[in-house]
Protein backbone atom coordinates (compact mmCIF):
# COMPACT_ATOMS: atom_id res chain seq x y z
CA UNK A 1 0.00 0.00 0.00
CA UNK A 2 1.38 3.41 -0.95
CA UNK A 3 1.14 6.03 1.77
CA UNK A 4 2.66 9.43 2.49
CA UNK A 5 6.43 9.04 2.47
CA UNK A 6 6.34 5.19 2.58
CA UNK A 7 5.08 2.05 0.93
CA UNK A 8 4.09 -0.94 3.06
CA UNK A 9 3.29 -4.60 2.56
CA UNK A 10 0.76 -6.15 4.94
CA UNK A 11 -0.10 -9.71 5.91
CA UNK A 12 -3.68 -10.10 4.65
CA UNK A 13 -4.63 -12.46 7.48
CA UNK A 14 -3.23 -10.54 10.45
CA UNK A 15 -2.82 -6.96 9.21
CA UNK A 16 0.78 -6.93 10.41
CA UNK A 17 3.39 -5.07 8.38
CA UNK A 18 5.63 -7.48 6.44
CA UNK A 19 7.93 -4.81 5.02
CA UNK A 20 8.10 -1.09 4.41
CA UNK A 21 10.26 1.28 2.42
CA UNK A 22 10.75 5.02 2.59
CA UNK A 23 11.08 7.27 -0.43
CA UNK A 24 7.64 8.32 -1.67
CA UNK A 25 6.38 11.89 -1.48
CA UNK A 26 3.19 12.83 0.35
CA UNK A 27 -0.43 12.19 -0.63
CA UNK A 28 0.12 9.11 -2.84
CA UNK A 29 -2.70 8.51 -5.30
CA UNK A 30 -1.29 6.25 -8.08
CA UNK A 31 -1.87 2.55 -7.42
CA UNK A 32 1.16 0.28 -7.07
CA UNK A 33 1.80 -2.20 -9.89
CA UNK A 34 3.10 -5.71 -9.12
CA UNK A 35 5.06 -7.76 -11.64
CA UNK A 36 6.33 -11.09 -10.35
CA UNK A 37 8.42 -10.29 -7.28
CA UNK A 38 8.69 -6.52 -7.85
CA UNK A 39 6.25 -3.75 -6.96
CA UNK A 40 6.43 -0.35 -8.69
CA UNK A 41 5.20 2.58 -6.59
CA UNK A 42 5.09 6.24 -7.46
CA UNK A 43 3.96 9.58 -6.17
CA UNK A 44 3.94 13.07 -7.62
CA UNK A 45 2.66 15.46 -4.99
CA UNK A 46 5.18 18.03 -3.73
CA UNK A 47 7.99 16.14 -5.43
CA UNK A 48 8.47 13.05 -7.54
CA UNK A 49 9.27 9.47 -6.67
CA UNK A 50 9.24 6.12 -8.46
CA UNK A 51 10.43 3.03 -6.59
CA UNK A 52 10.98 -0.54 -7.81
CA UNK A 53 10.93 -2.72 -4.69
CA UNK A 54 11.34 -6.49 -4.32
CA UNK A 55 8.31 -7.89 -2.49
CA UNK A 56 10.21 -10.74 -0.85
CA UNK A 57 11.85 -8.72 1.96
CA UNK A 58 11.05 -8.32 5.63
CA UNK A 59 11.18 -5.25 7.88
CA UNK A 60 12.70 -2.02 6.51
CA UNK A 61 13.60 -2.74 2.86
CA UNK A 62 14.54 0.83 1.92
CA UNK A 63 18.13 -0.25 1.21
CA UNK A 64 16.88 -3.07 -1.05
CA UNK A 65 15.14 -0.80 -3.59
CA UNK A 66 16.13 -2.02 -7.06
CA UNK A 67 15.91 1.33 -8.81
CA UNK A 68 14.47 4.81 -8.31
CA UNK A 69 13.13 7.61 -10.44
CA UNK A 70 13.06 11.11 -9.05
CA UNK A 71 11.46 13.07 -11.88
CA UNK A 72 8.28 13.10 -13.91
CA UNK A 73 5.88 10.99 -11.86
CA UNK A 74 2.12 11.65 -11.80
CA UNK A 75 0.06 13.02 -8.97
CA UNK A 76 -3.18 11.22 -9.95
CA UNK A 77 -2.94 8.67 -12.82
CA UNK A 78 -1.65 5.20 -12.01
CA UNK A 79 1.06 3.73 -14.22
CA UNK A 80 0.63 0.68 -16.41
CA UNK A 81 3.08 -2.15 -16.96
CA UNK A 82 2.77 -3.64 -20.44
CA UNK A 83 5.17 -6.05 -22.18
CA UNK A 84 8.01 -5.28 -19.78
CA UNK A 85 7.68 -1.50 -20.05
CA UNK A 86 6.39 0.83 -17.37
CA UNK A 87 4.29 3.71 -18.76
CA UNK A 88 3.63 6.68 -16.53
CA UNK A 89 1.81 9.77 -17.71
CA UNK A 90 2.06 12.90 -15.60
CA UNK A 91 -1.00 15.02 -14.99
CA UNK A 92 0.27 17.46 -17.66
CA UNK A 93 0.48 14.82 -20.41
CA UNK A 94 4.21 14.10 -20.29
CA UNK A 95 4.68 10.38 -20.82
CA UNK A 96 7.76 8.56 -19.48
CA UNK A 97 8.46 4.96 -20.43
CA UNK A 98 10.95 2.77 -18.56
CA UNK A 99 12.37 -0.71 -18.89
CA UNK A 100 10.71 -2.21 -15.82
CA UNK A 101 13.62 -4.45 -14.83
CA UNK A 102 16.44 -1.87 -15.14
CA UNK A 103 14.74 1.49 -14.67
CA UNK A 104 16.32 2.81 -17.87
CA UNK A 105 14.11 5.54 -19.28
CA UNK A 106 13.48 4.88 -22.96
CA UNK A 107 11.75 8.15 -23.71
CA UNK A 108 9.88 11.10 -22.28
CA UNK A 109 7.43 12.86 -24.62
CA UNK A 110 4.31 15.00 -24.41
CA UNK A 111 1.03 13.46 -25.51
CA UNK A 112 -1.20 15.92 -27.36
CA UNK A 113 -0.68 19.64 -27.64
CA UNK A 114 -0.30 20.42 -23.98
CA UNK A 115 -2.65 22.48 -21.91
CA UNK A 116 -4.89 19.56 -20.98
CA UNK A 117 -4.83 17.58 -17.78
CA UNK A 118 -4.69 13.81 -17.38
CA UNK A 119 -6.49 12.20 -14.44
CA UNK A 120 -7.49 8.85 -15.93
CA UNK A 121 -5.02 5.98 -15.83
CA UNK A 122 -3.89 4.42 -19.10
CA UNK A 123 -5.10 1.05 -20.38
CA UNK A 124 -3.42 -1.23 -22.92
CA UNK A 125 -4.29 -4.05 -25.32
CA UNK A 126 -3.13 -5.47 -28.65
CA UNK A 127 0.11 -3.48 -28.70
CA UNK A 128 -1.61 -0.16 -28.00
CA UNK A 129 -1.70 2.09 -24.94
CA UNK A 130 -4.67 4.47 -24.51
CA UNK A 131 -4.41 7.81 -22.69
CA UNK A 132 -7.51 9.92 -21.91
CA UNK A 133 -7.12 13.68 -21.58
CA UNK A 134 -9.46 15.92 -19.66
CA UNK A 135 -10.07 17.98 -22.80
CA UNK A 136 -11.90 14.99 -24.28
CA UNK A 137 -9.38 13.23 -26.51
CA UNK A 138 -8.14 9.67 -26.30
CA UNK A 139 -4.61 9.27 -27.60
CA UNK A 140 -3.47 5.91 -28.93
CA UNK A 141 0.25 5.29 -28.49
CA UNK A 142 2.07 2.34 -30.02
CA UNK A 143 3.46 0.18 -27.23
CA UNK A 144 7.21 -0.22 -27.36
CA UNK A 145 10.55 1.48 -26.81
CA UNK A 146 9.91 4.35 -29.25
CA UNK A 147 7.28 7.07 -28.99
CA UNK A 148 4.63 7.00 -31.70
CA UNK A 149 1.13 8.45 -31.41
CA UNK A 150 -1.05 6.49 -33.81
CA UNK A 151 -4.31 8.38 -33.33
CA UNK A 152 -6.15 11.12 -31.50
CA UNK A 153 -9.83 10.37 -30.95
CA UNK A 154 -11.86 13.41 -29.83
CA UNK A 155 -14.84 12.33 -27.74
CA UNK A 156 -16.47 15.76 -27.55
CA UNK A 157 -16.77 15.74 -23.75
CA UNK A 158 -14.55 15.89 -20.69
CA UNK A 159 -12.81 12.62 -19.78
CA UNK A 160 -11.90 11.93 -16.16
CA UNK A 161 -12.56 8.19 -15.73
CA UNK A 162 -10.15 5.42 -16.67
CA UNK A 163 -11.43 3.49 -19.70
CA UNK A 164 -12.25 -0.21 -19.29
CA UNK A 165 -11.43 -3.10 -21.62
CA UNK A 166 -13.54 -6.25 -21.86
CA UNK A 167 -13.83 -8.91 -24.56
CA UNK A 168 -12.42 -6.67 -27.29
CA UNK A 169 -14.52 -3.63 -26.37
CA UNK A 170 -13.12 -0.33 -25.06
CA UNK A 171 -15.60 1.38 -22.70
CA UNK A 172 -15.15 5.12 -22.29
CA UNK A 173 -17.00 7.18 -19.69
CA UNK A 174 -17.29 10.81 -20.77
CA UNK A 175 -18.86 13.52 -18.66
CA UNK A 176 -22.33 12.59 -19.87
CA UNK A 177 -22.15 9.30 -21.77
CA UNK A 178 -20.83 5.76 -21.76
CA UNK A 179 -19.30 4.90 -25.13
CA UNK A 180 -18.39 1.38 -26.31
CA UNK A 181 -15.84 1.05 -29.10
CA UNK A 182 -15.04 -2.23 -30.84
CA UNK A 183 -13.40 -3.18 -34.14
CA UNK A 184 -16.66 -4.63 -35.40
CA UNK A 185 -20.31 -4.46 -34.39
CA UNK A 186 -21.58 -7.60 -32.63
Amino acid sequence: TSASKKVRSYNLNTGEIIWEAEGLTGNCIPSPIVDGEVVYCMSGYQGYSLLAIPITGKGDVTDSILWKGERGTPYVPSPILYDGLLYNCRDNGVLSVYESRTGRRLYQERIGRGGSGYRASPVAADGLVYFSSEDGSIYVVKAGPEFEVLAENPMGETLMATPALSEGVLYIRTRGHLVAVSPSAT
